[in-house]
């Protein structure tokens, strides 16, 4: 039985997140991925089962990461508070995000096609519909605005778009700071205009 290494698995994955980022999952080539790594093809299949399995491992936990916080925050609305509160931790998260996995993110949405992750960007907008809805809902003056499902999507899909965009544009971490304080004010003061 051969001896499973940290550091091969690591080369692996590393030079797997560069064939992803550069070519997608549909052209990326497990022989590549080996070549890159300084390994054989068949040592590869050691580590992981097959392409999609080592797709999985790169983008698999960050979507968990993404998703499940906003998921699970339901029965918490009452704890936040201050929505601009909200946002302020929501940018942390973001910005280290786009700091440290800022590649594995855009694998994740838009060089995914082919695999059980595709429709991740999606279920992304979708999640933070609800949490916009969550939030924004209990505080819109239902008296002036009366705001369908569709106007919530609008602004999930708009936001997670400007968060792409500084991750496809990066000119570095203060860059993506001030951007993202800017989308952030934007669409935190933007929203806010339907409150009460």
């Amino acid at each position: 039985m051969q001896v499973l290494k940290e550091n091969v698995k690591e080369k692996i994955y590393q030079a797997a997140i560069e064939e992803f980022y550069k070519k997608g999952f549909l052209k990326a080539k497990m022989q590549d991925i080996a070549k890159k790594a300084g390994i054989s093809v068949g040592l590869t299949y050691s580590y992981y089962n097959n392409k999609e399995d080592l797709f999985a491992a790169i983008v698999g936990p960050i979507y968990k990461e993404i998703i499940q916080p906003m998921e699970n925050e339901e029965g918490r609305d009452s704890e936040i508070g201050d929505p601009s509160n909200l946002f302020e931790q929501e940018s942390v998260f973001l910005l280290q995000l786009l700091r440290q996995k800022r590649e594995i993110f855009l694998i994740l949405i838009d060089r995914s096609k082919g695999t059980r992750f595709e429709k991740a960007k999606e279920q992304i907008i979708n999640v933070t519909k609800e949490h916009i809805k969550r939030q924004l809902s209990p505080k819109v003056n239902s008296q002036i605005f009366k705001i369908d499902e569709a106007f919530y999507h609008i602004l999930a899909n708009n936001f997670i778009e400007g968060l792409l965009e500084i991750a496809r544009h990066y000119q570095g971490s203060q860059w993506a700071e001030n951007m993202l304080k800017m989308l952030t004010h934007q669409f935190f003061y933007g929203v806010s205009g339907f409150h009460r």
